[in-house]
């Protein structure tokens, strides 16, 4: 199996297979919420299943506009979750190796290629025996419980003549005063149980939405100040997405916003 072959090359860890997945830590520890999110709604940013190339444009944003610098390289992905990246990684690459703690990566949409090696593991447990030509790591670092530990362990996996590429969340303008941090978050997550808010935005998103947005003309269109009196995410005249859609985006990101156990934005 390919898996085990690629994994034996690049980490000294134990592990165990299961459905074509290296497994070193079985349980989901503070990502639960995201691996019951990727599960249900994987297909909601997945470009090639959507004909739009919002991911893409976001990876090659990460890659300074050279996406054609993975060409034939050996790439770690960090946090590849259900794969909205890697799909447009493993076309480039010799080798993909992608990880993610949480479940969602049982339900990654390349886990079908030859040249990918799926790991289920926190990134801060694997011991790295082969270096990487590139490490990417987009949209996770600010939900690990230690962001500036996760960062110094990136360097593990490359040598000197490797390369780097991840982002961080800002923090917000008002930084922890933002309600999202003292006021949204704490209430939903201790107040609502995740299934019954998926439930309610599930029913009732359409309406949710035109509230915030009658909210935004109110506030002169200003996208932060709607963004803290009412924590529902849009996207609208952000991404060209169509209603359905944006819909979707929208109850997959207020489930992440709001239910994500660690959430530490960097200046």
């Amino acid at each position: 199996m390919m898996n085990m072959a690629v994994f034996d090359n690049y980490f000294t860890n134990k592990y165990s297979i299961e459905d074509n997945v290296c497994i070193l830590d079985n349980d989901d520890k503070y990502t639960k919420n995201f691996g019951k999110q990727w599960k249900k709604y994987r297909n909601v940013q997945i470009d090639s299943l959507n004909n739009f190339n919002i991911s893409e444009n976001f990876l090659d944003n990460l890659l300074f506009k050279n996406t054609n610098i993975l060409k034939n390289k050996t790439v770690l992905e960090v946090g590849c979750g259900a794969g909205r990246f890697t799909e447009h990684i493993v076309k480039l690459a010799k080798t993909c190796v992608s990880v993610d703690l949480s479940s969602a990566i049982f339900f990654n949409v390349s886990k079908d290629n030859r040249n990918l090696c799926l790991i289920k593991a926190d990134i801060l447990k694997l011991i790295s025996k082969e270096k990487f030509d590139i490490v990417i790591c987009r949209g996770m670092i600010q939900h690990t419980p230690n962001p500036y530990k996760t960062i110094l362990k990136l360097f593990d996996f490359i040598d000197k003549n490797g390369q780097i590429y991840f982002d961080v969340y800002p923090k917000p303008k008002i930084g922890f005063f933002h309600p999202k941090y003292f006021l949204w978050r704490p209430f939903f997550q201790k107040l609502i149980k995740y299934e019954k808010m998926e439930n309610f935005l599930n029913n009732n998103i359409r309406y949710l939405l035109k509230i915030k947005r009658i909210f935004k003309k109110i506030l002169f269109n200003n996208n932060f100040l709607s963004d803290c009196l009412v924590p529902i995410w849009d996207y609208h005249n952000r991404l060209n997405l169509d209603k359905y859609e944006l819909e979707k985006w929208s109850i997959l990101d207020t489930l992440d916003g709001l239910y994500a156990q660690f959430d530490n934005p960097l200046s």
